[in-house]
């Protein structure tokens, strides 16, 4: 158990959801906000640095993948900081990749208010997981061995060119911002759509959707921007 204020960082790309959180676990959870990030890459550079006890972690964020920050923060602290996700769109996809990312649980935007979160924070603190009522009841209804997700089968760097595709960049684009060749792009692509079973990038977009790497509201956005490239 901590003795003193619990050192927390918070990671959100909304900053007035971020500071706002923050200042409310300050000032109402006795909780010492060590830092904030809005991006999955400055997180876990600021996890590193700042050493907090707990990380407070958006799932949808611009960057590398949440999850995939969650497994980076872990082990880099050797399972010292503990995560905790929190998110406006769970989804039951989320659940098992939260568990295989080693985060500590997840909470709902939604259903939680912002006491919950301060008692979900200390609640993990003590070794606990938690998860919100809504996600709980999801996470012991999937232990009836639901097929797996096709998701999980992907490679990180599948993962990570898919959920650009979804923000509609072209493959140079992508290529550019991993920092790889052109070339192995659209090796990825090619290997994402024989491993899902997909044909077209639309079809990868809808998949995307579905597995909640992109918000179903920006479909025909991301959609048409996909057309353009």
């Amino acid at each position: 158990m901590i003795d003193n204020k619990p050192r927390v960082l918070v990671v959100d790309d909304d900053v007035a959801i971020m500071q706002c959180v923050g200042a409310f676990l300050e000032h109402h959870e006795q909780m010492d906000v060590v830092g904030y990030a809005s991006h999955a890459q400055a997180g876990i550079a600021a996890a590193a640095a700042l050493k907090p006890d707990v990380v407070l972690l958006d799932i949808h964020m611009h960057g590398h993948d949440a999850f995939w920050a969650c497994r980076q923060i872990v082990d880099q602290s050797h399972g010292s900081a503990k995560v905790l996700f929190y998110t406006g769109f769970p989804r039951d996809q989320y659940l098992d990749r939260c568990i295989a990312a080693g985060a500590s649980g997840m909470v709902s935007k939604h259903s939680e208010s912002i006491h919950n979160v301060g008692i979900a924070m200390r609640y993990v603190l003590q070794g606990n997981t938690y998860f919100s009522p809504e996600l709980a009841k999801r996470l012991i209804e999937s232990e009836s061995q639901a097929p797996q997700s096709r998701l999980a089968t992907l490679t990180h760097r599948e993962i990570e060119v898919l959920r650009q595709l979804s923000e509609g960049r072209s493959n140079r684009e992508i290529a550019q911002s991993l920092d790889i060749s052109l070339r192995s792009v659209e090796k990825e692509v090619s290997d994402l759509k024989e491993k899902v079973q997909m044909s077209t990038i639309n079809e990868l977009l809808m998949f995307a959707a579905n597995e909640g790497l992109i918000y179903p509201e920006l479909m025909h956005t991301r959609s048409q921007a996909l057309q353009a490239n």
